[in-house]
C-alpha cells in the first residue's frame, strides 16, 4: 500500500489532489496558503447568491442531461474525457449542479454496469486531474459513485476555497455532516467560509455562539454572512443566557456593529430588547473599543430610522417609533458620557487593526478631543478615508485642520484628482474614486483664515478637478478674491471657462469676472413655515416666465448657489408702489431675485390671494445671471391641509396624514 501511494505521488505531480494532499500532510488543519482568498470560489458565490443571471429550469435540465450523456460515453471510453472537458469548460456545473446530481443519480441507478465503470472514471477525475472543473465534477459525483475513502479525499479538498462548495455538497449527500462542516467553518475564510455557513445548522450552543461571534468576520460576503448568522439567530436569548467577560462582549459587540453597518435595526428580531440588553451588559462590565462602537452604531441606526420617518412624516406611526427608541437613545448617550472610554480610545489609536472610522466615530460621540499627534498617526495610515477630513474640518482644532490639509495634499493622488474638467458627480462616484471626495471636503470646508497662504492657489488648482461639485465650490471660494484678481488670474479663469463643459460650473466661473455693483439692491425676506412647500406628484404646471427686474438686484448673492431645478418661492408684495399685483420671486434662503412679469401676474396673484400655494422651479439661468427662467406650479399643499384638517376634526388629533 505504501509503495502504491508513493508511486501515485510520483506519477501525479501535476494532480490537484496530490498537490493539496502533500500540503495538508505537511500542514495539518491549515488552509492551502497558495490560493487567492479574494478570488477562489468567487464564481460559485456569485451564482448561488444570484448576483448573476440564473439559468431557467429548462436550461438547467438540458445542460445536466447533455453532460450526463457525455459522462456515459466517457464511462465506456476513457478517450471521451475530452468531450466532458470541453463541455464543462463552456458550461460550468455550478449553474445546474442540483439538476446534474438528480439526473446522474437516476441514470446510474438503472444501470449498475455503467455505474461501476463510472466510479473508476470519477476516481480518476478526483485524483489525477489537473483541471479544476474536472475536479469539481468528480467531487460532486463521488458520493453517488461510492468512491473508497471518500471522507479522507473530501478532507483534502476542504483546504481550498475553489472546492469547498462541492465538498460540502458531497458531505450533505453522505449525511450526518453538520459537525464536519462546523470544523471546516472554524478554519475557513474567504468564499469558503460563506459556503460553510450557508450550509451550517446551529444545532448546539457552541455552533450558535461561534456563528454569532465569529461567523461574519471575513474579508468578503459580509452582508450574506450576517444574514445567515446574526439575523437568522435569536440574539436576545443568546444575550440573556450568556455570562460575558469584557473580552467576550467585545467579540459580540464587534459583530453587532458590523451587522448594523449593513442592516437596519428593523431587520433584527426583537431589536429594541436586544439593544437594551446589550447596553445593559456594556454598562455593567464595560468593554473595549468595539463595545463602545456598538453603542454608537445603535445610535446611528436609530438616527437613520428617525430621518427616514421624518422624510415620510405622513406616517402617523413615526412619533410612536421615536418613543419606542427613546429609552435606548438615553442609555446610549449615558454610556458614551463615561470617562473610561477616553482611555480606551487613546490606547487604541496606535492599533493598526482598528479601523479609522471606528476611532473617529468613537472620539466624536464621546467628545474625546484627539491630539494632533494622534490624528496624524491615524490619517497617515488611512489618508483616503473621507471621514477623517470631515472630522478634521468640522470638529478638529486648528492644528488638526492644518494636519489634514497638508497631509491630504501631500499624500492624495493629486495628478488623478486634478486630471481635468469632466462631468463626474458625487452621487455617481465609485469606491475607487474616494480620493475625489477627500479633496472635495478639503475645498468645501477649509477656511481662508486658517490657510491664508495656500487658499487662493489650491482653489485655482481645484478648477481642474473632474468632479463638478469641487469645481463649483472652488469658484465659490474664489469669490472673496474677485476684486483682487490680476491679469494672470483672470486669464486662468477665462481658460477654465473656455474648456468647461458643465453649464452650472461655467456660470459660476463667469460670475468671477462680473463686476459687483454697490448700487444694486440686496433684499431679503423672512421665510416662514407657511411659505415652505414640498413638491408633490399632484402639483400642476401653469406657465414659464423670465423673472423681471433682475438688473435692479445684486445677483452676486446667488452666484454659484442657485442652480437649475432649484425651487423658488412666490410671495405677494402688497407694498409695491409700481404694481398692485406684484409677486416676488424668492430663493429658499429668502433673497429676492425679482418679480413675476406684469403681463403674467394677474391670474397668479388672484390664485395666491384666494389661498392657493404657488412656487417656481428654475428652468434656465444665463451664464452671466442676467436672465433666469422659471416654471410656475400650483401646489397641492392646500388640498393636503384641507384633508388633514377634516381628519383632525374626526380624530380629535392633528397629524400630518398625507403627502
Amino acid at each position: 500500500m505504501v509503495k502504491i501511494e508513493i508511486e501515485n505521488d510520483i506519477n501525479n505531480k501535476n494532480s490537484i489532489y496530490y498537490d493539496l494532499k502533500e500540503f495538508r500532510d505537511r500542514n495539518p488543519d491549515t488552509l492551502y496558503s497558495y490560493q487567492d482568498f479574494e478570488v477562489a470560489g468567487r464564481r460559485e458565490f456569485k451564482i448561488i447568491t444570484n448576483k448573476v443571471r440564473k439559468l431557467q429550469d429548462y436550461e438547467k435540465n438540458r445542460l445536466a442531461s447533455e453532460l450526463v450523456g457525455h459522462l456515459y460515453n466517457y464511462a465506456l471510453d476513457e478517450g471521451k474525457l475530452s468531450s466532458v472537458h470541453d463541455y464543462i469548460t463552456l458550461n460550468p456545473i455550478i449553474g445546474y449542479y442540483e439538476n446534474l446530481i438528480k439526473i446522474f443519480k437516476d441514470s446510474m441507478e438503472s444501470n449498475k454496469e455503467i455505474l461501476k465503470a463510472m466510479s473508476k472514471r470519477v476516481n480518476n477525475l478526483l485524483k489525477e486531474s489537473s483541471y479544476s472543473e474536472e475536479v469539481k465534477l468528480g467531487i460532486l459525483l463521488s458520493p453517488i459513485c461510492s468512491i473508497k475513502n471518500l471522507k479522507d479525499i473530501l478532507n483534502v479538498f476542504s483546504i481550498h476555497n475553489e472546492y469547498i462548495f462541492y465538498t460540502i455538497k458531497a458531505y450533505e449527500y453522505i449525511g450526518s455532516c453538520n459537525n464536519i462542516i462546523f470544523e471546516i467553518s472554524k478554519k475557513s475564510k474567504g468564499y469558503g467560509k460563506i459556503f460553510c455557513i450557508m450550509n451550517l445548522t446551529p444545532t448546539t450552543y457552541e455552533i450558535k455562539k461561534w456563528m454569532i461571534e465569529e461567523g461574519s468576520d471575513n474579508s468578503v460576503g459580509i452582508t450574506e454572512l450576517l444574514s445567515y448568522t446574526m439575523l437568522s439567530l435569536d440574539l436576545l436569548s443568546y444575550l440573556e443566557d450568556t455570562k460575558f467577560s469584557e473580552g467576550e462582549i467585545e467579540v459580540f459587540a464587534k459583530s453587532f456593529s458590523t451587522l448594523l453597518s449593513d442592516y437596519s435595526l428593523d431587520d433584527i428580531k426583537n431589536s429594541a430588547k436586544v439593544c437594551n440588553k446589550l447596553l445593559e451588559i456594556i454598562d455593567n462590565i464595560g468593554g473595549g473599543i468595539y463595545s463602545l462602537y456598538a453603542v454608537i452604531s445603535i445610535l446611528y441606526s436609530i438616527e437613520a430610522i428617525i430621518i427616514d420617518e421624518y422624510k415620510n412624516k405622513g406616517n402617523s406611526n413615526s412619533y410612536k417609533l421615536n418613543n419606542d427608541y427613546k429609552e435606548i437613545i438615553d442609555n446610549c448617550k449615558k454610556i458614551c458620557k463615561k470617562e473610561l472610554w477616553h482611555n480606551v480610545i487613546a490606547n487604541e489609536v496606535p492599533n493598526i487593526e482598528i479601523e479609522s472610522s471606528v476611532l473617529i466615530s468613537c472620539a466624536d460621540r464621546t467628545k474625546y478631543k484627539l491630539k494632533k499627534s494622534e490624528f496624524e498617526l491615524i490619517i497617515k495610515r488611512d489618508y483616503t478615508n473621507a471621514l477623517l477630513y470631515k472630522y478634521a474640518f468640522s470638529i478638529g482644532n486648528k492644528a488638526i485642520k492644518k494636519c489634514a490639509f497638508k497631509l491630504g495634499l501631500k499624500k492624495l493622488p493629486m495628478t488623478e484628482i486634478l486630471s481635468g474638467q469632466d462631468e463626474l458627480k458625487i452621487e455617481n462616484l465609485l469606491y475607487e474614486d474616494i480620493a475625489q471626495i477627500c479633496f472635495f471636503i478639503i475645498i468645501k470646508y477649509a477656511q481662508y483664515e486658517d490657510f491664508i497662504d495656500e487658499y487662493k492657489d489650491i482653489n485655482f488648482q481645484a478648477l481642474k478637478s473632474p468632479l463638478i461639485e469641487t469645481r463649483i465650490q472652488a469658484a465659490a471660494n474664489l469669490q472673496r478674491f474677485k476684486e483682487e484678481f490680476d491679469s494672470l488670474d483672470k486669464e486662468t479663469i477665462k481658460d477654465a471657462i473656455s474648456t468647461e463643459i458643465v453649464s452650472d460650473v461655467r456660470r459660476a466661473l463667469n460670475s468671477l469676472l462680473i463686476k459687483s455693483s454697490s448700487k444694486k439692491n440686496k433684499k431679503y425676506v423672512e421665510i416662514d413655515e407657511n411659505m415652505h412647500i414640498d413638491a408633490h406628484v399632484k402639483d400642476i404646471y401653469l406657465t414659464s416666465v423670465n423673472i423681471a427686474g433682475i438688473s435692479y438686484f445684486d445677483m452676486s448673492e446667488i452666484y454659484h448657489k442657485l442652480l437649475e431645478d432649484d425651487m423658488v418661492y412666490l410671495k405677494r408684495d402688497f407694498d409695491n408702489e409700481y404694481d398692485k399685483n406684484a409677486i416676488e420671486v424668492i430663493t429658499t434662503e429668502g433673497f429676492v431675485m425679482g418679480y413675476v412679469p406684469k403681463d403674467n401676474n394677474l391670474i397668479l396673484k388672484n390664485l395666491i390671494d384666494k389661498g392657493k400655494y404657488l412656487y417656481g422651479k428654475v428652468e434656465e439661468i444665463s451664464e452671466d445671471y442676467s436672465a433666469i427662467k422659471i416654471q410656475i406650479y400650483l401646489s397641492y399643499k392646500d388640498v393636503i391641509e384641507e384633508i388633514t384638517s377634516t381628519l383632525s376634526l374626526l380624530s380629535g388629533e392633528r397629524e400630518d396624514y398625507l403627502q
